[in-house]
């Protein structure tokens, strides 16, 4: 019995030291992290590798292997708890902390290769996508702000009556899960930038589908893995909008609101109707608000006209969302501890581009004032409408469909 004892003592004594290591390396990697010219070589070079290979060997099993893992993960845990207690209520102090150090050194294990495969892309420079490079509109661009607006709603009611739909107005998925991958494996191919990887990994349905839809869930990355995964309960006019989000993710592209932007990008500039109607849905108020601000009139007019069918979908997915509210609350909270932990500072919130406040900028002309009259070369301060990052990329886009 003592020999056991300090089997068990000796056990603790290194995983405790193994604990140590692997926390001080954590540490550090954290630290390094927080220094972008080292994240963005670390997300350029060793993430991006690491997620390419994980992706082509997981990517080999028809199964989300990330889905196995996270239930594998949790009875693992539970059972380790489970069984520390049972030594504890047994004064088997040894062989209990030994359970709990075990534990630790799993979840320190998982912490470091999460963050060498995901956590410092969170802290790379900002994504590399097409926008225009006004950042502000005035009341001068007022005319070109109404064409871009008429353009965008006129294709989005154009599309939005092309796509397939069933019996009751739902939008009708043209492919199946692993064809759309196929799509947008194409699609991302539109992108000229080196900041993504060049490699697209095929996205996986997920099994835990009414899980995942209580919890609000579409979608998951995970980049041990290298693995997109979507779930299959998602209604179809939103399904090309998520995977695009979870493939920018395995592209590279970590932060939220970035995933979300390159995900609109490549969907309202396809040539496909069904993945540009699914942008349009998604990203539709952003265009709302620019020509609404010049034009409140022209804005309502151009909202009043959205075909019915569109109208009768936005309504539609409400309801389908509006039955699942078992485990939102709880994995809302999870992902902003989450989110926070990876430095995105607004949690959940991280998912929106944040709206600018229009101000007042300072414009060349108006001249200045002299004897002999008023001379150029002064400014004029004027009231402009700042551009976020999904308006600059949105003008961009319809701005080439303009000609």
């Amino acid at each position: 019995m003592k020999k056991k004892i300090i089997d068990y003592k000796r056990k603790a004594i290194r995983l405790l030291i193994a604990a140590g290591v692997l926390a001080a390396i954590l540490a550090l990697l954290l630290i390094l992290r927080s220094i972008q010219s080292v994240s963005e070589w670390m997300a350029s070079v060793v993430s991006r590798r690491w997620i390419e290979a994980a992706s082509r060997i997981f990517g080999l099993l028809p199964f989300s292997v990330y889905e196995l893992f996270l239930y594998v993960a949790i009875i693992s845990l539970i059972v380790l708890v489970v069984m520390a207690i049972v030594c504890f209520c047994h004064k088997n102090k040894a062989r209990g902390v030994s359970f709990l150090l075990t534990m630790v050194v799993i979840v320190l294990s998982f912490g470091n290769v999460y963050t060498l495969s995901a956590g410092f892309s969170y802290y790379r420079t900002d994504v590399d996508i097409p926008k225009c490079e006004k950042t502000f509109f005035t009341q001068e661009d007022k005319d070109f702000v109404v064409r871009l607006a008429e353009e965008f709603f006129a294709d989005f009611n154009e599309v939005g009556r092309a796509v397939e739909r069933d019996e009751d107005g739902r939008t009708v998925l043209p492919y199946t899960i692993s064809e759309l991958s196929d799509v947008f494996a194409e699609e991302y191919k539109r992108l000229d930038s080196d900041y993504f990887s060049d490699y697209t990994p095929k996205a996986k349905a997920i099994l835990s589908k009414n899980i995942m839809s209580h919890m609000h869930i579409t979608g998951v990355f995970f980049a041990p893995f290298g693995e997109a995964n979507v779930n299959p309960l998602t209604p179809d006019c939103s399904m090309p909008v998520t995977m695009a989000h979870e493939l920018a993710h395995a592209k590279g592209v970590m932060r939220e609101d970035e995933a979300n932007l390159v995900a609109y990008w490549v969907t309202v500039t396809s040539d496909d109707p069904y993945l540009r109607y699914s942008g349009y849905r998604a990203c539709y108020s952003y265009m709302f608000n620019i020509v609404a601000y010049f034009d409140s009139d022209k804005a309502n007019e151009l909202y009043a006209n959205i075909d019915e069918c569109i109208k009768k979908e936005w309504t539609l997915t409400g309801e389908f969302w509006s039955q699942f509210t078992l485990l939102h609350d709880i994995a809302e909270w999870f992902n902003n501890v989450y989110l926070k932990l990876q430095g995105q500072k607004e949690g959940t919130g991280s998912y929106n581009e944040s709206v600018i406040p229009p101000g007042e900028v300072e414009i060349p002309g108006g001249g200045e004032s002299t004897e002999g009259g008023v001379t150029g070369g002064g400014t004029q301060t004027v009231q402009a409408f700042f551009l976020n990052n999904v308006q600059r990329m949105l003008v961009q886009a319809i701005s080439r469909r303009l000609g």
